[in-house]
C-alpha cells in the first residue's frame, strides 16, 4: 500500500513538535489549528503511529514523534542546502539575512563587521535587529530572524547553536572616579558600588548577579537598564559605574570619556553563541557574515589583551 506525504505536513508536524502547542504552532505556520491539528491527525492515521500525547498543557511528542521529529529536521536541512547550492551556482552570494545582535556586539564588532562584509558581498540584503537573549531566541523560534546572537547556551526546542567568542567584562567609570584607566581592579576591595545594569530579563544580568555574589560584593544601589547607550552616558556623566562586555565599550577607550578597567581576582568572562533554527542550515550568505563576525570579535579581544597585559 502506497504512502505519500506532502511538505506541508512536515512543517507543521516541526512547529508543533517545537512549540508544544498546536495553537502557537498555527501562528507560526499562519494558518487556523482546526486545519492544522486535521494535518497532524492525517499524518498520524497514514504513518499509523501516535506523533503526540494531547494533554491540557499542550502537547508532548510520544517515541515515534520524537523519531519522526528527527527524520523530518533531515529533510528540511537536505530541501534548503539544495535550493541554497543551486541558487549559489551563479558564482556570486546572494540573498536576505535578518540578524538579530545584542546591544553590545551592535555597539562594538557590529560596525566593523557590516563595513567588511557589505564591500565584499553587495547583493545580498541585510535586516538587522537589536534585542537581549531572550527575545532573539524566540525571534529565531517563530522565523522572524535568520540568526541571532546570545549570551549563554539555550536548551530550546528547534534552535542549533555554536560557540561564537569568548568575551570578557570590564568596570566601566566615569573619568573623575579616582582608578587609573585600564589598571585591573578587584571589585571586592573598592567602596560599595552604584551599578546600573541590564534588567533581570537578560543573561548579562544574570552573569554580573552571579560575579558578584560569588566574590561577596552587594553593589550600594542598582539601577536596572537595558538601553546601552543611555548607561554609558549616565555613567560618564555621574558616580554610578557599569559592569560590560569590552565589546561595547573598544571604541571608547579615551580616558577623558570613560574611566574602564579589567576586572581581576578572579576575571570574569562569558561567551557569545550563534543561534539558528535546527530545520535550516545557514545559507553561504550567512556563513560568510558569521565568519566575519567571529573574526571581528577575536580582534576586539586581541586588541583588549594587548592593552591590558
Amino acid at each position: 500500500m502506497g504512502f505519500d506525504m506532502d511538505f506541508r505536513q512536515i512543517t507543521h508536524f516541526v512547529a508543533v513538535y517545537e512549540e508544544g502547542s498546536f495553537s502557537q504552532a498555527a501562528r507560526r505556520e499562519n494558518c487556523t489549528q482546526p486545519g492544522l491539528s486535521v494535518q497532524i491527525r492525517n499524518l498520524e492515521q497514514r504513518l499509523g503511529v501516535s506523533l503526540f500525547d494531547r494533554t491540557t498543557r499542550g502537547v508532548e511528542p510520544t517515541v515515534a514523534g520524537k523519531r519522526f521529529y528527527e527524520h523530518c529536521v533531515a529533510i528540511l536541512n537536505q530541501v534548503e542546502t539544495a535550493r541554497q547550492q543551486m541558487s549559489e551556482l551563479s558564482g556570486s552570494v546572494t540573498g536576505t539575512i535578518r540578524i538579530g545582535m545584542p546591544p553590545s556586539i551592535s555597539r562594538g564588532a557590529l560596525p566593523a563587521t557590516l563595513s567588511r562584509y557589505t564591500r565584499d558581498f553587495p547583493f545580498v540584503e541585510l535586516r538587522l535587529s537589536e534585542a537581549y537573549g531572550g527575545t532573539l531566541a524566540d525571534w529565531v523560534s517563530a522565523g522572524e530572524i535568520d540568526i541571532g546572537v546570545v549570551t549563554r547556551p539555550l536548551d530550546q526546542q528547534g534552535l542549533s547553536q555554536q560557540l561564537l567568542s569568548h568575551q570578557q567584562l570590564v568596570l566601566v567609570s566615569s573619568p573623575d572616579c579616582g582608578r587609573v584607566p585600564l589598571k585591573p581592579v578587584n571589585i571586592a576591595d573598592l567602596p560599595p558600588l552604584s551599578l546600573v545594569l541590564s534588567s533581570r530579563r537578560h543573561a548579562m544580568r544574570d552573569i554580573v548577579d552571579s560575579y558578584l555574589q560569588r566574590v561577596g560584593v552587594t553593589p550600594a544601589a542598582v539601577i536596572d537598564s537595558d538601553g546601552l547607550n543611555t548607561t554609558l552616558e549616565f555613567v560618564r556623566r555621574s558616580n554610578w559605574s557599569t559592569i560590560t562586555p569590552v565589546t561595547s565599550i573598544i571604541e571608547d577607550l579615551d580616558p577623558t570619556r570613560l574611566c574602564i578597567n579589567p576586572i581581576a581576582r578572579p576575571r570574569v568572562g562569558f561567551d557569545y553563541f550563534l543561534i539558528r533554527p535546527t530545520r535550516a542550515p545557514l545559507s553561504a550568505a550567512a556563513e560568510k557574515f558569521v565568519a566575519y563576525l567571529g573574526e571581528e570579535l577575536d580582534a576586539i579581544d586581541r586588541r583588549w589583551r594587548a592593552l591590558v597585559t
